[in-house]
């Protein structure tokens, strides 16, 4: 009891800030959400789902992919705890091993996990993100089961019938390498999210380079790769309608209870 009041302590201290007391019913995380979305997209068609790890090698993040020693990731953007090692820069860091794994027979994997630049957040973009990466290898691949697997990973986000297109866009380790664009989900007729295009630029993907294969085990000529990703938080953004995706590492029970 309270000597001046004469009220309970626990009754005189309470803030009424505070959220209830009781318990609470916890949720998935909107980017784990989303990655299992994307993973009930592929597994069907016969992808192994893989954590991508934290930390890769140099060589594996930058010299089996083929960026060249001046390339900005790495020399301004990347972390490196230790000397060889760094933190991962994208999830393609993650494809030599399991290439080097699956040498030299069939691969169909999913890479899903967070990657970190030295960079300054913003609204659009942040230190660390969160990458999903599906890599296929097997003999008699083409452009058109590219353009397979980018429908699928479309239809999987936002529904069949949604347009999308791709352009080239050159990357390291792929020839050829596209960006995939889709139309915008929020609007029509263009707006500030999609600079009034209509259009808006999710992913990535392409052919692996040969050099690539052989630096993994693969014999030359023997086979074909396909690659192709995306940000998980960029595509939150564009399905919520976020207005800063550093929300999202914040953890805070309020933002996060406004997801599905």
């Amino acid at each position: 009891m309270s000597l001046r009041t004469g009220a309970p302590v626990a009754t005189r201290l309470r803030d009424p800030g505070l959220p209830p007391a009781g318990p609470r019913v916890g949720r998935v995380h909107p980017v784990v959400s989303l990655a299992d979305r994307i993973a009930e997209a592929f597994t069907p068609l016969g992808f192994e789902v893989v954590d991508l790890p934290l930390l890769a090698t140099a060589a594996d993040n930058f010299d089996v992919l083929g960026y060249p020693a001046d390339h900005p990731t790495r020399t301004r953007l990347t972390f490196s705890p230790a000397d060889g090692v760094v933190l991962t820069t994208h999830s393609s860091a993650g494809v030599p091993a399991l290439l080097r794994r699956a040498a030299p027979g069939p691969l169909r994997a999913l890479l899903v996990g967070s990657c970190f630049r030295n960079e300054t957040g913003s609204a659009y973009s942040n230190s660390q993100f969160t990458q999903a990466e599906g890599v296929v290898v097997q003999p008699g691949l083409g452009l058109p089961d590219l353009a397979g697997l980018f429908d699928r990973l479309v239809t999987g986000l936002f529904g069949a019938g949604h347009r999308w297109w791709l352009k080239r866009s050159d990357y390291p380790f792929t020839a050829p390498g596209f960006a995939l664009d889709i139309e915008c989900p929020v609007c029509e007729d263009g707006c500030p999210e999609c600079r009034q295009r209509g259009r808006v630029e999710i992913g990535a993907g392409g052919v692996l380079r040969d050099e690539v294969l052989t630096a993994c085990g693969y014999p030359p000529g023997r086979t074909t790769a396909l690659s192709f990703g995306c940000s998980l938080e960029r595509l939150l953004r564009l399905d919520y309608g976020l207005t800063d995706i550093r929300e999202l590492l914040i953890n805070d029970t309020r933002v996060l209870e406004q997801f599905d």
